[in-house]
């Protein structure tokens, strides 16, 4: 089954919570075609959501921002709740 953007762009700010990480470990964390990844990290950067760090000539790492920190901690909210959206009908 194919995961919505959404899941993907979710998917790679909680891989990135933990501490910044090159291209690489994204792509066997994440486990997404290369290409997908490549976009989800172009948007999450447009956006200031994660940021591109050099650490020298040829590497970069990605990060997190605090921009995508709160905006994290919102969807992980949003899976806690449609996961007990169930109660709220029981209780109607």
């Amino acid at each position: 089954m194919t995961r919505s953007k959404l899941e993907r762009y979710l998917s790679i700010l909680e891989t990135l919570v933990t501490r910044p990480l090159e291209f690489e470990n994204i792509f066997y964390q994440v486990g997404e075609n290369l290409e997908i990844i490549k976009k989800c990290l172009s948007f999450l950067t447009s956006n200031s959501l994660i940021e591109r760090l050099p650490i020298d000539e040829k590497r970069v790492v990605y990060a997190i921002t605090e921009k995508g920190l709160g905006i994290l901690n919102v969807l992980q909210g949003q899976e806690d709740l449609d996961k007990y959206r169930y109660l709220m009908f029981v209780y109607e």
